[in-house]
Parts: C-alpha cells; structure tokens; sequence
C-alpha cells in the first residue's frame, strides 16, 4: 500500500503558504480539492437551527436537546449574532449532519485562559464521545488527538499561532480519508493520519471556561489523494 500521507502533508505546507497569502486577497480555493459543494453555513447567528446540544446532567448522563429544544440548558446561547458558552457543565453542540471528506471554518474568542475543542469524526451522542479533538486551549491550539477509544497517528504542533486572549482566531480542520490538518489563523498547526473513525458529527466543545464562536460553516469535496495498491 502506498503511504501518500507525505504529499497530502506537502500539499499542504503550500496551502498554508496560500492561505496566507490569500488573506489579503479576501479569497483563496485550494486548486488541488474537488469540492462538491460551496460553503454551507451552520449557524444562522439567530437560533439553533442545524444544532443539537449534548450536556453532562448532574448523574452523569447525557442529555440531548435537539435543534431549538432549548429545555432548561442555558450553557449553549445565542448573544449578538454569535454562538457562547459557559463552559459548564461539560458537553457540546454538534452538527446535525456527519461528514468525512470536509474543510470546516470556525472563528473562536477566549475571555480567559481555558479549554475548548472541535471534535470530528463523533458516532454518537456521550458525554465524553469517542472522536478526535482539534485543541482549541489557547498553548495547544491547533494540536490534534484522539478521545475515547478513537485512533491516531501524529497530530503534535508544528508551530503556535494562536491569538492572544480577547482576540478572535480563525480555525480551520481539514479532513480527508482520515486524515486531518488544523489551520490556524493562516498557519498550518497540526498533521495527522489514519483516525478511527473517520466519519462523524463535528462539534463545538463545552468544557469549563466561556468561549464565543462565529462565521461557523463547512465544504463538503472529493477527496484529491486515494490509498491505493502499488502495481
């Protein structure tokens, strides 16, 4: 089986260099991924439609709250256009939709020194769900592992570019026949293969400390690079 991890890692060294560069240009599209569809938008900046939220009851249980369900839940809210949290209890909100193959855009904002995640590739709905995190705790923002009885190769650092605390930071998590690569703010932060699983719910994390996200959207495309047999 040929291993082209390394050209998708090298494909993408240049897309972080295009990114870049595309930010003063207002546009980028990576030439080298055949997207199926255009941006779709995920948060309306209005209510929960699109969303279910998943939380820690006080036993220890998961509760759902499907779409606009609100219920009693008042650790995910919307507040001037823009999806916060509390941070607690611990849990998420997630897609109602799974992807695989997918470029998924957030922008994150921390009042204080604390943790919070995109998770990808989630089955179910748990508590702690099985999946892998892209960190979003600002030293480790960008770094890639699995949770839960999931798997992974790789995902360390490869460089720190997050923004410092009180300001908004772009985030992007690029997947593709599992494998997976963080940007952020323009710079390409983590590289990782052969997760298990690799198809799921994506999900913003709950987990102790308030955070605010906007401009959260998602591009389903065809994979560039297929594992195949050498002859």
């Amino acid at each position: 089986m040929r291993n082209v991890f390394p050209v998708f890692c090298a494909g993408l060294l240049v897309m972080g260099i295009a990114i870049v560069s595309a930010q003063k240009s207002g546009d980028y599209r990576d030439p080298d991924y055949q997207y199926s569809e255009d941006w779709k938008v995920l948060f309306n900046g209005k209510d929960f439609t699109g969303w279910v939220t998943v939380l820690r009851t006080p036993d220890g249980r998961a509760r759902r709250y499907r779409e606009n369900e609100t219920g009693d839940q008042n650790t995910f809210y919307i507040k001037d256009g823009l999806l916060m949290t509390t941070g607690t209890p611990n849990g998420y909100v997630r897609t109602t939709d799974v992807y695989d193959n997918f470029v998924f855009h957030v922008e994150v904002r921390f009042s204080q020194s604390g943790n919070s995640g995109v998770l990808i590739y989630v089955p179910r709905d748990e508590v702690w769900p099985k999946g892998i995190e892209c960190q979003l705790y600002q030293t480790h923002m960008g770094r890639i592992f699995p949770i839960h009885g999931a798997t992974l190769d790789g995902g360390e650092m490869i460089h720190a570019a997050a923004k410092p605390i009180g300001e908004w930071n772009t985030y992007e998590v690029y997947s593709e026949e599992g494998r997976v690569a963080t940007v952020v703010n323009g710079v390409l932060v983590g590289l990782a293969s052969n997760a298990n699983p690799r198809v799921g719910y994506i999900c913003l994390q709950s987990e102790g400390v308030p955070a605010e996200f906007r401009n959260i959207k998602v591009k389903r495309y065809t994979p560039a690079y297929h594992l195949r047999s050498d002859k």
